[in-house]
């Protein structure tokens, strides 16, 4: 461990010839992680991007008055069901 904190190198840990382990000083370990999340929330994002492009053009057709009924129905089926499940209630005034 000293040798790779004193040159900032890797060393390869093989078992039988094959590579297994790299032991690597902690400060670019650290890099690693920062970089692998970098990667993991592009990827993220990308996937989004791709649902949000699919949802768009499955709703090119639909007009601004047919989203709004849409948009009501699926209002009043939650109000509906959170009725049905006691979580709200309305008071006749």
């Amino acid at each position: 461990m000293a040798w790779v904190v004193n040159n900032q190198d890797e060393v390869i840990i093989e078992n039988r010839g094959n590579p297994h382990v790299v032991l690597v000083p902690y400060d670019e370990y650290d890099k690693l992680k920062g970089l692998r999340e970098q990667v993991r929330r592009a990827e993220a994002w990308a996937r989004l991007q791709q649902v949000a492009q699919e949802v768009q053009g499955k709703n090119r057709d639909l007009t601004s008055e047919e989203a709004d009924e849409l948009a009501d129905r699926f209002v009043r089926e939650v109000i509906n069901d959170m009725v049905a499940e006691g979580k709200i209630s309305f008071q006749d005034s």
